[in-house]
């Protein structure tokens, strides 16, 4: 694919109005450094071997990138227009990276810094800055799916510490967790959004098992099954304060909704860049099939719809940095990006044709992982409640 595309996407000027020259900056270092180590031959690999990419993760540790939005004092760096920038140009070369980072810094690092006592805080945040300690998030179960809230697994008081029973199902990255922070009913007599705390399980407890589960896509990342069977920890791990964890987790999905969103214009953009590359060297009837109006036409609009898409993303991740409430516009970027990641993908295998469907070619992998970008940090259906619910008041 022609090396070109990718500084396109660094410098576009319709980021002007949200990035800064730093910012520019940044991007093209991020991209210059996965273009030397996030081949496509390494990310292919990768997915048809079901492999961590330790190598891609490892780089991303040196380069301080697991810093990004954490508080400058356990060795942050950055507000969410960097998480922004950077997670567009990180997706663009590989999904895998992409989602690790969210899973470890997004979701849990976000929560503890925010939320969890001065001791976690000071223990886990600084070596999850410097890629030495790995988190994964718990919250969705078989039996609960979209109406999270209604989780079952529970801890017991026990003097000082509390045990934990249930199975968590959908775990991303927990295979490589050194911790993982969990969702758990504390109070069964209350209603069903009060009575959940948090929890910041290690791994290495007794009683804690972790089960991949084969998936259509996302293979580099492994998700999980973890089952909790007695699990003894300390009431000194509860993130948030006890019984109010629901209520801590809600201030943090827009954080992740917006991730998601620019995850989702940086994949569907290698998606585009692909066909619209095939679409160049592919000779049908005597000319390059972007020649001819069907294609040309649906690269046009495949391009429109993910241009829509990174200004949604970035508008949200505007509004977030600066404070403002961002609910409603984290959902809109999230289900419409992700929407048009599939549609994108859809109609690059269309594009491409039989080599569109091949293992060759990376189009295939954008369509298997773009679906999954529809269901997980709540499902596109949910989004669309949020955003009817602001219209009727």
């Amino acid at each position: 694919m022609n090396p070109a595309y990718a500084a396109n996407l660094v410098n576009r000027r319709d980021l002007k109005p949200y990035l800064s020259s730093d910012q520019f900056e940044f991007r093209d270092s991020v991209n210059r450094v996965l273009t030397r180590h996030a081949s496509p031959e390494y990310i292919r690999h990768c997915d048809e071997e079901k492999r961590f990419p330790q190598e891609l993760v490892d780089v991303a540790a040196e380069q301080g990138w697991f810093g990004i939005t954490l508080p400058e004092e356990h060795g942050g760096i950055g507000g969410y227009l960097d998480m922004a920038a950077y997670l567009e140009i990180v997706a663009y070369h590989t999904i895998a990276l992409a989602r690790f980072w969210n899973a470890n810094v997004n979701m849990c690092g976000g929560a503890l810094a925010r939320f969890a006592p001065e001791h976690l805080k000071s223990e886990v945040l600084p070596k999850l800055a410097a890629g030495k300690a790995w988190l994964a998030f718990a919250l969705s179960e078989n039996g609960s799916g979209s109406d999270a809230a209604s989780l079952t697994t529970h801890a017991v008081a026990d003097g000082d510490d509390f045990i934990i029973n249930g199975t968590k199902m959908w775990i991303s990255g927990a295979v490589q967790a050194d911790y993982i922070l969990t969702a758990v009913r504390t109070d069964p007599n209350a209603k069903k959004h009060d009575g959940i705390s948090l929890f910041l399980v290690p791994t290495e407890s007794k009683g804690i098992s972790i089960n991949p589960i084969d998936l259509l896509g996302g293979h580099a990342i492994r998700t999980c099954e973890v089952v909790y069977d007695g699990v003894r920890v300390s009431k000194d791990s509860i993130v948030g304060g006890l019984h109010v964890g629901w209520k801590k987790l809600t201030t943090v999905l827009s954080k992740e909704r917006i991730a998601l969103s620019a995850m989702c214009v940086g994949g569907a953009q290698a998606a585009i860049d692909l066909a619209r590359w095939y679409a160049n060297e592919r000779k049908q009837f005597g000319q390059s099939i972007i020649d001819f109006q069907t294609v040309s036409h649906m690269l046009a609009d495949m391009q429109t719809r993910v241009d829509a898409a990174r200004m949604l993303a970035f508008r949200a991740a505007k509004l977030l940095d600066e404070g403002e409430t961002c609910d409603v516009e984290s959902s809109q970027a999230k289900y419409f990006a992700s929407d048009t990641y599939v549609q994108v993908a859809t109609d690059g295998i269309q594009i491409m044709g039989a080599n569109g469907y091949s293992a060759e070619y990376a189009m295939q992998r954008h369509f298997r992982e773009a679906k999954m970008f529809q269901i997980f940090g709540g499902t596109n259906q949910i989004q669309r409640n949020i955003v009817a619910r602001a219209l009727k008041s």
